[in-house]
């Protein structure tokens, strides 16, 4: 996320120095359409400056000795961004990262321009992976957890790049600044079970522990409706109640079916104590 330092100048717009380098402000485009406008001395990079690169991102910062130092924000270009420290041009210490909304998606260390040590990958439904990465800056290992969104119920144990394999029920606590995970005694296996067009779950009478203390299913109060999903505790707006893992259909087996787009199927849900994480979830919509 630095600068291609052979990129070839091609404009300067600013002053000069007696050498013919930018010195002072000025605006450099590359032969890449890549440009930069900051500060220069004697065709150095010294001071604030920010990079617009080719494909709408840019990087901006503070220049030393014309490689970027201290703090910088790499904008990508959806509106996403990353704020990291740079050691001479690279990602080297603490950073974060944000999505288009400025929601926080990662939090962690950077090495030589990769993740390092124990990182956080954050989901939109309020849960998050944690766990030391391995070389390549992945979420891989037999230390990786994926905390719910109450942040303490997780599952600990085998990851390989973010995919849970083999993992069992923990809670999470945080000494110290770093996670800490107690397996409870006698936790069944978990591992990520990928819905398919036939099947919901390969092991449907398994109970998602989060969704165990909030929801349980009984008749509905409307009339003719069958069974539905209740609440056990009061719950702000927006609190992920549940997760569900429907089964997967293409777009064209979709347009195929009879039923309405947004129609789900429950299948008798007091036949199913599995549901899975990053599907498809129930919000309380108001506060109860």
């Amino acid at each position: 996320m630095d600068s291609d330092e052979e990129t070839l100048e091609e404009t300067v717009e600013g002053t000069l120095d007696d050498d013919g380098l930018p010195h002072g402000f000025c605006t450099v485009t590359y032969s890449s359409t890549d440009r930069f406008e900051g500060n220069f001395v004697h065709g150095e990079k010294n001071g604030r400056g920010k990079f617009f690169f080719f494909d709408g991102s840019t990087l901006e910062g503070c220049y030393v000795d014309d490689a970027l130092q201290g703090q910088g924000i790499y904008t990508y270009e959806d509106g996403g961004a990353l704020h990291g420290t740079y050691i001479d041009g690279e990602l080297n210490g603490p950073a974060q990262e944000y999505d288009a909304d400025a929601r926080l998606i990662f939090k962690g260390q950077y090495k030589d321009n990769v993740r390092h040590g124990i990182c956080w990958i954050y989901y939109p439904d309020g849960g998050y992976l944690v766990g030391e990465v391995n070389e390549e800056g992945e979420m891989t290992g037999e230390k990786i957890a994926y905390v719910y969104p109450d942040g303490k119920t997780a599952y600990y144990g085998y990851f390989i790049d973010g995919e849970m394999l083999k993992a069992k029920l923990a809670t999470l606590s945080i000494e110290e600044g770093k996670p800490q995970f107690e397996v409870l005694p006698g936790s069944p296996v978990y591992c990520f079970d990928k819905s398919t067009s036939s099947c919901i779950s390969t092991n449907a009478l398994l109970p998602d522990p989060y969704e165990s203390e909030r929801v349980y299913v009984d008749s509905s109060l409307i009339s003719s409706a069958g069974e539905g999903l209740f609440t056990k505790i009061a719950a702000a707006a927006g609190t992920v109640m549940s997760f569900y893992n429907g089964v997967r259909i293409t777009h064209q087996e979709q347009q195929q079916c009879d039923f309405p787009p947004f129609y789900i199927e429950l299948l008798k849900l007091r036949n199913f104590g599995a549901t899975r994480r990053r599907f498809l979830w129930w919000i309380a919509e108001t506060g109860l």
